[in-house]
């Protein structure tokens, strides 16, 4: 890598924080801005899911520090805590870290875990961002199985990550997550380290396997049998990391597959191979023994079905001391993908079509859905209306990480670059998770947001081909945004907060806003204004205040954090007792004409919707393939409405109702192929 490209990176991201704390207008500190920064990343990466910033310092009588963390995730579950300690230097160029900080790091993070699980923390108060952490280890300690330890640093670190530890039973793994790993997301979508299996050095044996018999560019496939308690070892060093390509979670032995998994190993080991499909796994490489025939270390090995056989075995072994999975062996189909470029693709069919033991959706969580593509192209056409003193911009959506600094980057001039800023504020920059966060918020599903950004956003993708997107649906949208920042805003941070449960009352205040107002709150004056009235803000700030006093007052056995990330919570919010005079916003909200002029014109005439759904469903699968290669090869027809007949094609194998997007870019692509009709006939 080119260590100016590295340099320039760094640069941007510091800036990026000074940006936003000044944005913020409550402060802030910039190590805990760079956390929030990093961890986003490593939501990407895959390395953590729903992870919380949360600054927790301590010190002795005379100042030295006794322990700090600076977040916390903990998985579905509760297998895998992942605790984050950041060494923030913010100097004007890049540094490295040596053993010594990287000591202290490990030294201030692991004490803080050892008195916490030894129950030695005292003295936390109820409105400490450490609190809710604290007081839900102490209920699910005996599920847990192991602790990431990830050291953030805005340096470069050329030594190695530490060796494991345990306090008790629970195994700390520690990482290091420095600024050369976050350049690798930025540049390649993927940053993360690859899981090394080494089988004659951690386990003193090899995999027999069966190579297929004829070789292709695009990958080498095997067939093994794995030892379960090999693959039980490997779950347990590694953990949910092992997922990452799957679509689904373990669920625990709450489904009839794993119950039947669980009952097999403990009535009838031996018929295990016999019964299981055993799992599709997927490798950057393999190191085969001289003869070929057997496997000896696997690079970057993902399993992409089988997790919950995985997670079974491991589970069953934990939990009941009567398992013996000495006779027990899972069949492995491993894939061994050879172009890079590729993999994002061929993992997400092998999921697809190799699960068979549980339902996998269709959407799938790439940045290349056409709902993706139609924002993007919405975000660069759409600009903000022109007001007084203001200037007209745009809202940027970036539907792949990066594309804003990329378009800046390909300016030469400063002055033109400063001109496109001003166009296109950095603070108007959106990703898909965040999206997601807007609109879900608003849909009244709050405990979904709450659950992490990337579960958040799955849950958004399963259900977005039945979305219209229209400038009317982007207006919104945007204003949904201002709506949810402002929250956050008001909520504020740091010592100035409420409190420090903003990630989960700010999703419960928008949900919440749109129930009491019945869902007229006025998004055109919103999004026309790009800001909110006083009044409204006024009334957020008392449902800001009122939620987190509900989340405290209703958590069960105190653990605040698990309670929000249930529909229950929603349920309980919207029958609690909490007034909130709406007549005070009386001026914000649509009247019932307003309503019907703004969205009356959006729906098709069901007559002539009725009319074209029937043509559509009226032509083979076949003669739409057609029409989608034709317009290809002619430039006849774009890519967003290549994705629409690929959306039709699967409704109406699904035999489900089109949208009214759908039926229009239908009607459009009928009137294209009009006079081509022999072409398809």
């Amino acid at each position: 890598m080119e260590q100016n490209e590295l340099s320039h990176f760094r640069t941007q991201l510091l800036q990026d924080i000074t940006d936003a704390i000044d944005k913020d207008n409550t402060g802030g500190i910039r190590e805990e801005k760079f956390t929030e920064f990093v961890l986003e990343y490593l939501e990407e990466a895959g390395d953590t899911e729903g992870a919380v910033p949360c600054r927790e310092i301590r010190e002795n009588s005379i100042g030295n520090r006794i322990h700090k963390i600076n977040a916390y995730a903990i998985s579905e579950g509760y297998e895998t805590i992942d605790v984050f300690i950041t060494v923030f230097k913010g100097s004007t160029d890049i540094g490295r870290l040596y053993s010594d900080d990287i000591r202290t790091a490990i030294s201030l993070s692991t004490r803080f875990l050892q008195n916490l699980l030894t129950g030695k923390i005292e003295g936390i108060e109820e409105t400490a961002p450490v609190f809710d952490f604290v007081n839900t280890i102490r209920k699910i300690i005996n599920e847990i199985v192991r602790i990431n330890v990830y050291i953030l640093t805005d340096m470069l670190v050329p030594i190695e990550s530490p060796n494991q530890s345990e306090i008790g039973e629970i195994t700390l793994q520690y990482h290091i997550r420095d600024i050369e790993y976050l350049y690798r997301i930025h540049t390649s979508g993927s940053g993360k380290q690859s899981i090394l299996i080494d089988f004659d050095k951690s386990f003193g044996t090899s995999l027999p396997c069966l190579p297929m018999p004829e070789r292709n560019l695009d990958y080498d496939s095997y067939l093994s049998i794995i030892p379960a308690s090999i693959l039980a070892d490997i779950y347990r060093d590694h953990g949910a990391r092992l997922l990452e390509q799957n679509v689904r979670t373990f669920l625990q032995f709450r489904g009839n597959i794993n119950k039947k998994i669980r009952d097999t190993i403990l009535k009838e080991p031996h018929m295990f191979l016999a019964y299981n499909n055993g799992i599709s796994a997927t490798a950057e490489s393999v190191t085969l023994n001289s003869n070929g025939k057997e496997i000896i270390a696997i690079k970057d090995f993902q399993i992409v079905n089988g997790g919950q056989t995985t997670a079974s075995i491991f589970q069953t072994r934990r939990k009941y001391k009567t398992a013996d999975i000495s006779a027990v062996c899972v069949q492995i189909k491993l894939t061994v993908i050879k172009d890079p470029l590729k993999k994002g693709e061929i993992v997400s069919l092998i999921s697809k079509y190799a699960n068979t033991q549980n339902k996998v959706s269709d959407a799938d969580l790439s940045s290349n859905h056409s709902f993706h593509i139609e924002i993007e192209h919405l975000s660069r056409k759409i600009w903000t209306s022109a007001t007084a003193g203001k200037n007209q911009t745009r809202w940027f959506y970036e539907r792949a990480r990066g594309q804003y600094n990329d378009e800046l980057s390909q300016i030469d001039s400063a002055a033109q670059q400063k001109k496109w800023v001003s166009r296109n504020p950095k603070d108007q920059k959106f990703a898909k998770e965040d999206l997601a966060r807007f609109f879900v918020s608003w849909e009244m599903r709050p405990w979904w947001v709450v659950r992490g950004r990337q579960k958040n956003f799955s849950e958004f993708m399963e259900n977005v081909d039945s979305i219209d997107t229209n400038q009317i649906f982007y207006e919104d949208l945007i204003a949904k945004s201002v709506i949810f920042r402002c929250a956050e805003r008001l909520y504020g941070t740091g010592a100035k907060a409420i409190g420090d449960l903003r990630y989960m009352v700010v999703p419960y205040t928008v949900s919440f806003l749109r129930l009491i107002t019945n869902n007229k709150i006025n998004l055109y004056k919103i999004w026309k204004n790009q800001g909110l009235s006083p009044e409204l803000e006024n009334l957020i700030s008392v449902l800001l205040f009122k939620i987190d006093k509900f989340m405290r007052d209703t958590a069960p056995g105190g653990l605040i954090g698990e309670w929000a990330k249930k529909e229950e919570c929603w349920k309980r919010l919207k029958d609690y007792n909490i007034y909130i005079d709406v007549t005070k916003i009386n001026t914000e909200l649509y009247s019932d004409s307003e309503i019907k002029d703004r969205y009356e014109g959006v729906s098709m005439d069901l007559v002539q919707k009725d009319l074209i759904e029937n043509i559509v469903k009226g032509m083979s699968l076949d003669r739409w393939i057609k029409i989608d290669q034709w317009g290809k090869v002619t430039g006849r027809l774009n890519l967003v409405e290549s994705n629409i007949i690929w959306k039709i094609i699967r409704k109406i194998e699904a035999n489900k109702q089109l949208t009214n997007k759908e039926c229009f870019t239908a009607e459009k692509i009928l009137k294209i192929i009009e006079n081509e009709k022999k072409i398809f006939d």
